[in-house]
């Protein structure tokens, strides 16, 4: 797929970085390229135009808008941006020009008041489409960006991912995550006992991954994306299964006479931290993906379950209850020098080490013994923050692969639906029916 016409090098900070982090005019052009925090507590959001794009041949076609409307809402949801309400745009899209120098950028500065302007343009031949997208800076009259697309038509919407993500990119300096996945866990009817589906990050091409109507739960990727890890009730005992994405056979990791909890992957997708009954107990169990060796992690009285790499492979954060109720520890990877980092509340659990490294999210009971709350803490249990607020029962989260956003399960409707929000919880957004949601890694 051909994805680029024009990025221009640039050896200066765009005029709406500037803009955005300090809250005053944007000078001129800066000698060496920067990118700056705008995720900062201190930054405003950025005032940003997409209009509709406009057919290069041929007529209107519905997707012209649709594409402007998923790339404003996976933007919006970042928490960094404002997008302009499209009626006080000064100009019709469906006749405007989308290059460089057909742009009227004071109108776009001063009128409509906005710092960066997308624009863009579509042809549709067959069953293909072909897509100039660019992004602009009304302040300097400047292009920052400019893609092209060929897709199948059918993949408009990972285009329009896509297209969100280099524009992140282009303001942070880091890749987004508009083109990842989200695994998760849903009872569609009556009958069905829970099978694990597929959708895109924001709820959109929902797919479905089992069938066997045993009752399928916990699913985790591995960061290779090679792997689907699951724990399923179709085996006596329930076992975990690993289903290769490129639709392989699956196997069962767990060992064929004892019931196994499904886990999480190393961050170089070797190794397989599970948890599997031993006696009247479960242990934390690692599985080599490449010698198919298992051995045992942890050997206390209490059940240990729910185990979570950090990013640099070197240890391991997990529940267990040999404290009484269950509580968040970490130990290394090996299994070494176990601690408890939780101390409020009786029952925490579903631990998930961030992909950055610096917080661990888990489920915790910490109020009125009813609510369940998702908070995060620093790795040795400090600074303990809660990002829902005793609405329902809040549990299962699941960082993005860039760190900046969690995905978890909520009841607070009634019933258990799948929601995305921030790191800081905002920008909650309601996704689909279900529960025990997985973030896939980010495509390559």
């Amino acid at each position: 797929m051909n994805d680029v016409i024009a990025n221009r090098a640039l050896g200066w900070v765009p005029a709406f970085l500037i803009a955005a982090v300090l809250g005053g005019p944007a000078p001129g052009a800066w000698a060496a390229r920067t990118f700056i925090d705008i995720y900062s507590p201190g930054a405003r959001k950025i005032r940003l135009a997409i209009p509709e794009l406009r057919p290069l041949e041929g007529r209107r076609d519905p997707v012209g808008l649709q594409i402007a409307q998923v790339v404003q809402e996976d933007l919006a949801r970042t928490g960094l941006f404002f997008v302009q309400d499209r009626k006080s745009y000064p100009e019709n899209p469906l006749q405007a020009g989308i290059r460089l120098e057909e742009q009227k950028f004071p109108e776009w500065l001063n009128v409509v008041k906005v710092e960066a302007l997308i624009k863009g343009g579509y042809t549709l031949s067959g069953d293909s489409i072909v897509a100039e997208m660019f992004l602009y800076d009304t302040a300097r009259s400047a292009q920052e960006l400019g893609k092209r697309y060929q897709y199948p038509r059918s993949s408009w919407r990972l285009m329009a991912h896509r297209f969100a993500n280099a524009v992140l990119e282009r303001f942070t300096g880091e890749k987004g995550v508009f083109d990842t996945q989200i695994a998760f866990v849903s009872r569609r009817s009556a009958t069905e006992r829970g099978e694990i589906y597929i959708m895109d990050w924001d709820g959109a091409d929902l797919r479905r991954v089992t069938r066997n109507g045993m009752g399928n739960n916990a699913p985790s990727w591995s960061p290779d994306g090679r792997w689907l890890a699951y724990s399923s009730f179709k085996s006596n005992p329930p076992g975990v299964f690993l289903l290769p994405t490129n639709g392989g056979r699956e196997f069962r990791v767990s060992a064929a006479n004892a019931q196994g909890i499904g886990g999480s992957f190393s961050p170089d997708s070797r190794l397989f931290a599970y948890s599997e009954q031993i006696g009247r107990t479960y242990q934390l169990m690692v599985y080599d993906m490449a010698t198919r060796a298992k051995s045992r992690l942890t050997r206390s009285f209490g059940i240990d379950v729910s185990p979570s790499f950090s990013p640099d492979g070197k240890k391991i954060t997990f529940t267990s209850g040999r404290s009484g109720g269950p509580q968040i520890y970490v130990m290394g990877a090996d299994g070494s020098d176990p601690r408890r980092i939780s101390f409020q509340g009786t029952y925490n659990t579903e631990p998930r080490w961030s992909p950055r490294g610096d917080r661990i999210a888990y489920s915790t009971r910490v109020t009125d013994n009813v609510s369940i709350d998702i908070v995060t803490v620093n790795p040795d249990g400090s600074d303990l923050r809660r990002l829902t607020g005793g609405q329902g029962k809040n549990e299962t989260p699941s960082w993005s692969p860039d760190g900046k956003h969690l995905v978890f399960s909520s009841d607070r409707t009634g019933r258990k639906e799948i929601y995305v929000m921030t790191a800081a919880g905002t920008e909650l957004k309601r996704l689909q029916l279900g529960q025990e949601p997985a973030w896939s890694p980010a495509l390559q």
